[in-house]
């Protein structure tokens, strides 16, 4: 049986994340790091299915977690992105407001602007008021009557983002069992002996950045359950029409009430060119459920053509669907990161909840969970 200080489970872009900021923050050597994952591959699941927009925290609650993360893990991000030559688009992002918006009632979406640029002047971050002619001069075809320009909000290859951290682990010395399901977590001595689906090993600490399962690996670690995730899918559709899916060069969020539980379908073009409409917000009770009921077009067209009146749902194909690990609270409203140390000796902290902006939270979260005081003691002060 092999042991290690440190297992992770989740080779999400959380879970790679923190593997590297631990070995490259390390002081007692040598540390052993696992990262187990279920797939073959890492980023597999929400962490490779979603928009890649590094978003700047304006949307999330004032205070939250979400908000402090994602603003200072966009700029690491970028950063990063910069440095290791992982493809992004840096075009800013536009949250608009329709003609259509004002007839329904322009007070609710002026409202939801005010909301976001208070935030925004709060956390000093760069927005801008867009007249009709800002907008025109920036998104030609885009048809808007005002909104507001956050250009500091870039779109990155996720797939290529997570892999290249998981190669940025590896090179530190972190290992990596793929195609390990984890079924059991005993304690045992001072450890945690952790059982999957193919060998088992024994760990100091255990972090579990699972993802969808978070939930489920908790409980197998605390013997009860403590948590509880309601997935809930996006789906996204391809503007494939050679002649318009270069008609949006950035992408465009409509302004959405504050109470919305996401950021609404939206533009989301990407870096290699393409053009993708959603997501779309779908409750679902299976975790791996990517295709079933499959939301029709005429949806996403009547989402997004009010902004885009030539689009028809001939220029659409079903392109692919992410799932998000949402936490609902009693209020039904969505919770804010949960990053808990739910036991010190041997200790186990789980990372649940972990959905939008995650990705952009992705290096801030590896940060915030290598400073805590649990983890810094045994593997990280001198």
């Amino acid at each position: 049986m092999n042991t290690y200080d440190v297992s992770i489970v989740g080779a999400g872009i959380v879970g790679c994340a923190i593997a590297r900021e631990l070995l490259c923050r390390r002081r007692v050597a040598p540390t052993r790091i696992l990262i187990l994952e279920q797939h073959e591959r890492p980023g597999e699941e929400t962490s490779g299915r979603n928009s890649g927009v590094l978003h700047s925290g304006i949307h999330e609650p004032p205070f939250s977690l979400k908000e402090r993360l994602a603003r200072e893990g966009c700029q690491l991000a970028t950063t990063y992105a910069l440095e290791h030559n992982v493809p992004m688009l840096r075009a800013g992002m536009i949250i608009a407001i329709s003609m259509e918006d004002v007839r329904r009632g322009l007070w609710r979406d002026i409202s939801m602007l005010r909301r976001l640029w208070f935030n925004a002047w709060r956390t000093k971050t760069r927005v801008r008021f867009m007249t009709p002619s800002a907008i025109r001069t920036c998104e030609p075809s885009l048809h808007a009557c005002c909104g507001i320009a956050i250009p500091s909000v870039s779109v990155i290859d996720s797939q290529a983002f997570v892999q290249s951290l998981k190669t940025d682990s590896e090179l530190t010395g972190a290992e990596f069992a793929f195609n390990n399901r984890v079924i059991g977590v005993e304690e045992a001595a001072g450890s945690y002996l952790v059982s999957t689906d193919r060998q088992r090993i024994r760990t100091a600490c255990l972090i579990n950045a699972a993802g969808l399962y978070a939930d489920e690996i908790a409980a197998l670690g605390m013997s009860h359950r403590k948590y509880v995730i309601s997935p809930v899918r996006g789906e996204y559709y391809e503007l494939v029409t050679p002649e318009k899916r270069s008609l949006i060069g950035r992408p465009v969020y409509p302004a959405l009430p504050g109470q919305s539980t996401g950021k609404g379908i939206h533009f989301s073009p990407r870096p290699n060119g393409r053009l993708y409409l959603g997501p779309n917000e779908m409750l679902i009770t299976d975790k791996a459920d990517y295709t079933s009921r499959k939301t029709p077009p005429g949806l996403f067209i009547e989402a997004l053509q009010k902004f885009l009146p030539s689009l028809d749902e001939r220029d659409l194909r079903w392109a692919y669907s992410g799932i998000r690990p949402r936490v609902v609270t009693k209020s039904r409203s969505k919770s804010d990161f949960i990053i808990s140390v739910d036991r010190e000796d041997p200790l186990l902290i789980n990372l649940i909840g972990i959905e939008s902006p995650g990705l952009s939270a992705a290096l801030a979260l590896a940060r915030y969970v290598c400073d805590l005081p649990s983890l810094r003691r045994r593997f990280i002060s001198a």
